[in-house]
């Protein structure tokens, strides 16, 4: 057919073979049980078009346009259309098979129960579509565009898709089966009730997407950028995540398994009533984060840095931190057990209303950090320092604490409980209502500090300095000095019950001035004073440089001022197993006296027995 046109033409049960068509126009026509083989249709035109039973194979469509046109019960196989367009039509009950489309247009176009197998799509473009009950399985899409597609029930198995772009589109119960995206985009768009296994998005741009009632497993996601991404009740397995960068993106009642993040920074992150299941973060960026109603389990992150963010109303569990730096941190109503902090810092950071249970701290340092109503069970404290902070309500119990440092810190009600510590630093510091029971500590040096209405219960020191120091209004019981040196100190015990000093040595006349002397008096020359202060700063600046601290802090400031001003809550319940190492009973460890009477060899008298020696 040459140059033909037919109008309210009606073809029924009819049969093509090695027919072509070129510049031909059919208008206002139908065709019923219509078969095509080897057909080939040119520069044509379907107007107002109905078909029914339709099956057409071996066909070739080049420049051909489909207007107000209907399709119902069709087949198409090993077909190939180039600058096919459709506007204004509906397919129902379709099935393509081995088609290849390039440079195709669809516009305000129904496809209803449609599927399609074995598929090449290039340059196709499709605007206002929408799609009910469709499949799509074994196909490639290149240079495809989708703007304003509602896909209903849909499923795409076996599927990839380069440089493929949605956007104002929603999906509605539609599934993805070994989906493949290279250089794609996503805009605009809603998903609900979306699944997607065994899927891989590779250099990737999402914009303004919500994701509803989702679940995916098996991702991979790589040089991925999001914006504005929600996900909403969403469940997320055994994904990867590689170069990805996210802005104001949210999770909410979303639960995360098997997570696995390199390489990827998140900018104004917001989790809510979230779960966090086995998931490792490896060179991860939170900046301006809010998470909350959270509980994180088995995770670990490695070359972390988090700014500006806030954690409230959560459950951590097995949560390990590697190479870490928090600034600007706020947590409050945290529970936390099994945590593990390796190489961390922490600036400008609070935590309130915190509960952790069997914590880890190695080569950590806090700065301009502030405890309010926290407490720690059974933790394990390594190279540890705390510099311009602020405790109020601290409980730690059942600790073991080495080489931890205090400086230029102010505490308020801090109780120590069945602990092991061994050299500790207060350094500038100003502690108020200050509580040790059942405490060894060794190697405890004491500089420039105030301690105020200090409570010792069945304390052994050891081997400690105190220089330049101020303890007052305190009270001591069933405590022993051994090795001490208080140096240019006014050290008080208002009250004392078997105190015991041995080889203890003083050089300032207030020294338990309201108790009596403990120790062995003796004249002190200048040139012994002058070396014993000498030997104190040396030993504190050793300290110091030990603990990492070596560079100069800045000029401190008002504490009362730089500190952040937080109104307590009440406490948290302290309830848990102990480290076995450590004593979990009122009764102290083996080093420390275990009845109302000093040990043996010491005397418990206001002076020393001449056995003592200095």
């Amino acid at each position: 057919l040459l140059n033909f046109t037919s109008i309210n033409g009606s073809y029924i049960n009819t049969t093509y073979s090695n027919f072509t068509v070129v510049n031909a126009s059919f208008i206002n026509g139908i065709e019923f049980n219509l078969t095509l083989w080897n057909v080939s249709l040119i520069n044509s035109s379907f107007v107002n078009y109905t078909r029914i039973n339709y099956t057409l194979s071996e066909a070739y469509l080049a420049n051909v346009s489909f207007v107000t046109f209907t399709a119902i019960n069709i087949s198409t196989a090993n077909t190939t259309a180039v600058n096919v367009s459709i506007v204004n039509a509906t397919f129902i009950n379709g099935t393509e098979f081995n088609v290849t489309a390039l440079n195709n247009t669809i516009f305000k176009a129904s496809f209803i129960n449609y599927t399609r197998i074995n598929f090449t799509l290039f340059n196709t473009s499709l605007t206002n579509v929408s799609t009910i009950n469709t499949t799509a399985i074994n196909g490639t899409s290149v240079n495809s565009t989708f703007i304003y597609v509602d896909a209903l029930n849909g499923t795409f198995m076996n599927v990839t898709d380069v440089n493929g772009s949605i956007s104002w589109s929603m999906l509605k119960n539609v599934s993805y089966v070994n989906f493949l995206s290279v250089n794609g985009s996503l805009g605009n768009s809603t998903w609900l009730n979306v699944t997607s296994k065994n899927a891989s998005y590779f250099n990737q741009t999402w914009v303004n997407l919500t994701m509803i009632n989702a679940t995916f497993v098996n991702h991979t996601l790589r040089n991925v950028s999001q914006l504005n991404v929600t996900y909403i009740n969403a469940s997320i397995y055994n994904v990867t995540s590689t170069n990805v960068t996210t802005v104001n993106l949210m999770y909410v009642n979303s639960t995360i398994v098997n997570y696995t993040a390199v390489n990827v920074t998140e900018f104004n992150l917001t989790v809510w009533n979230g779960i966090l299941n086995t998931t490792k973060f490896v060179n991860y960026t939170m900046v301006n984060s809010s998470i909350a109603g959270t509980r994180l389990f088995n995770l670990t992150f490695v070359n972390y840095t988090g700014i500006d963010g806030s954690y409230w109303n959560m459950t951590w569990l097995n949560v390990t931190f590697v190479n870490a730096t928090h600034i600007n941190f706020t947590e409050t109503d945290i529970v936390r057990t099994n945590v593990t902090m390796v190489n961390a810092t922490a600036h400008n950071s609070s935590s309130v209303n915190v509960l952790s249970i069997n914590e880890t701290l190695i080569n950590v340092t806090l700065r301009n950090h502030s405890f309010i109503n926290v407490t720690l069970v059974n933790s394990l404290l390594v190279n540890v320092s705390f510099w311009k902070h602020y405790r109020k309500n601290f409980l730690a119990k059942d600790s073991y604490w080495k080489n931890v440092s205090f400086i230029h810190g102010v505490g308020h009600n801090v109780t120590i409980v069945n602990g092991i510590s061994v050299d500790m630093l207060l350094f500038d510091e100003s502690q108020k209502i200050i509580n040790f029971t059942n405490v060894l500590v060794r190697n405890f040096t004491v500089y420039n500090s105030t301690i105020k209405r200090p409570v010792f219960r069945n304390v052994s020191m050891w081997n400690s300095l105190m220089l330049l120091t101020k303890i007052r209004a305190g009270n001591a019981r069933d405590v022993t000095f051994i090795d001490v040196t208080v140096n240019e100190s006014d050290v008080r015990f208002h009250d004392r019950v078997n105190v015991v000093a041995c080889n203890m040595t003083m050089a300032q006349k207030k020294a338990f001035a309201d108790s009596g002397a403990l120790a062995r008096k003796r004249r002190w020359s200048e040139q012994e004073m002058r070396e014993m202060q000498e030997m104190a700063h040396e030993e504190t600046e050793t300290y110091i440089e030990q603990a990492g601290r070596g560079e100069e802090d800045p000029e401190p400031e008002e504490r009362e001022t730089t500190l952040k001003p937080v109104t307590p809550t009440p406490g948290i319940s302290t309830s848990s197993t102990p480290r076995p190492s450590l004593s979990t009973s009122s009764t102290p460890t083996p080093s420390m006296s275990t009845s109302s009477s000093p040990m043996p060899s010491m005397s418990t008298s206001s002076t020393p027995t001449p056995s003592m020696s200095t």
